[in-house]
């Protein structure tokens, strides 16, 4: 008689440990990224030239194959150094004239990167390529 009593209890006690084991609970302070330096921000004179020349195409709602390249509408998900190479390769592109692309600059002269801008643009990247 005992151990009929005994045995759904048993089970019942069981089920309750699995459930508080397995079920995932928030704990205080575990939303911390452990590993790694947080991402970087873009500063505000960086993205308002983003902004102007280069989300038409490299953001969400932009060219397929730009996106591929960088998507500054992600740029928060980056990893650190993911941000500091795709940084290094905009200060590049834009000195070397290669970004924006050539049909951008004509469709949209007024909106081109001027020298200053592209000086901010590459001072930031080297700041994170330290």
């Amino acid at each position: 008689m005992k151990k009929l009593f005994a045995l759904p209890l048993l089970v019942i006690g069981l089920i309750f440990g699995l459930t508080l084991v397995l079920t995932p609970q928030q704990v205080s302070g575990s939303m911390k990224k452990s590993a790694g330096a947080p991402a970087t921000a873009m500063p505000d004179s960086v993205m308002k030239i983003v902004k102007r020349a280069c989300m038409d195409c490299h953001a969400d709602d932009g060219n397929g194959m730009a996106r591929m390249h960088v998507n500054f509408s992600k740029w928060d998900t980056y990893k650190p150094e993911q941000q500091a190479d795709k940084a290094k390769d905009m200060c590049k592109e834009l000195t070397k004239g290669g970004m924006p692309t050539k049909g951008w600059k004509k469709k949209n002269a007024d909106l081109v990167p001027t020298q200053a801008e592209m000086d901010v643009i590459c001072r930031w990247s080297a700041a994170l390529n330290k």
